[in-house]
């Protein structure tokens, strides 16, 4: 990355002015989005690459904890891929030293391994460092700065890609990091122009990544060249496509609850109980057919989807292709058939049992 001075504004220090000069659309999106009255008296802990949208963040929160007070503090997450360089570790020493002028606790993590990995690696390999930072600081929030821009390429990333209700739903607002530890994105319904004037009007540099320029990566691409051409004959594409990913959020939470529902009544009694799973991934499930063979599809394949939930298997190498051949099996009247899907998992039928094992070495995900 490099430096970057807040638009139209002069650059300053790294504590530039006072968290009290807050943006009113950004601090309302934001407010809106995560109540700061929900955790004002916890530890937050603020994930901070250096770029503008973590670094707005990670001011709001400051601001929020100066205006309305209680218990609780932000502490900065930033985790070094080491795949830049010696722009890598400049990122880590700037967001170390931003934290330190605001008197926030700094924790970073530097990757055991130099060089380019997959995205899916990395993404893996940060969310690990999350997982255990916030665990050891007891932290009971940890806040990332996706935004309004990041919705829009995701939604269009998966909707060119043949996504169904669930991947249109697009980067949900809050989700599960760990069993103690909840994700939240108060700056979703902001977008980045929202973040830039707020960082103008705190006189607050940040740090840009030179390669999110290259549009050899989709999503670059989509949101340096494709979105800005939509924007000419769509002005609101980005906040229609976060809308639909709402609409598309609501539609898959209600499917999954269906589902959920559908799941129970085919388990055989006292299988995958919520309780009995809470600790350990599951070997094997047994399920009884008849009901699949009644209920529309789509919920059936959102059922089977929450067997790989409850039971904590792998679901990342289960593919389309993998979850309609599933279905088949346990929708289609069969004496006898099986199949093996990724994970090592083995699924039978024998007349109206559906039994999927997995081998014990294979551990929970």
């Amino acid at each position: 990355m490099q430096d970057r001075a807040s638009p139209t504004r002069p650059q300053a220090s790294l504590s530039a002015s006072s968290d009290t000069l807050l943006s009113p659309r950004l601090s309302a999106l934001a407010a809106e989005a995560s109540p700061p009255e929900l955790w004002r008296d916890v530890r937050v802990a603020v994930a901070v690459s250096g770029g503008a949208d973590s670094v707005a963040l990670f001011r709001w929160l400051l601001a929020e904890k100066q205006a309305g007070g209680g218990r609780g503090d932000v502490v900065v997450l930033h985790y070094d891929h080491r795949v830049r360089g010696d722009q890598s570790e400049a990122d880590a020493s700037w967001v170390a030293k931003l934290a330190a002028a605001h008197d926030a606790r700094c924790v970073a993590e530097a990757a055991p391994i130099v060089g380019p990995r997959s995205e899916e690696a990395l993404r893996d390999e940060r969310r690990g460092f999350y997982r255990r930072a916030t665990d050891e600081l007891g932290a009971r929030y940890l806040a990332t700065g996706h935004t309004a821009d990041d919705q829009a390429e995701t939604v269009l990333f998966r909707l060119l890609r043949g996504a169904g209700p669930r991947g249109a739903a697009g980067i949900r607002a809050t989700a599960p990091l760990s069993e103690s530890c909840t994700l939240v994105r108060p700056l979703l319904g902001a977008t980045r122009d929202d973040v830039l004037a707020y960082l103008a009007d705190l006189r607050q540099p940040y740090r840009e990544d030179v390669s999110n320029a290259d549009d050899a990566y989709t999503r670059n691409w989509l949101r340096g060249a494709v979105l800005p051409l939509l924007a000419e004959r769509f002005p609101a594409v980005r906040q229609d496509l976060a809308a639909f990913a709402t609409r598309a959020a609501e539609t898959a939470d209600l499917v999954a609850t269906l589902a959920e529902s559908l799941l129970d009544g085919a388990l055989l009694v006292g299988e995958l109980e919520t309780e009995a799973m809470a600790e350990n991934a599951a070997d094997s499930v047994t399920l009884q057919t008849a009901l699949f063979a009644q209920s529309p599809r789509p919920l059936v394949t959102e059922a089977l989807r929450a067997v790989w939930r409850r039971a904590r298997w792998p679901q990342q190498a289960m593919t389309a292709r993998h979850w309609r051949q599933l279905t088949d099996l346990a929708t289609q009247s069969a004496p006898a058939a099986a199949v093996i899907l990724p994970g090592k998992v083995r699924v039978e039928r024998r007349d109206d049992r559906l039994t999927l094992a997995r081998p014990p070495s294979e551990g929970s995900c």
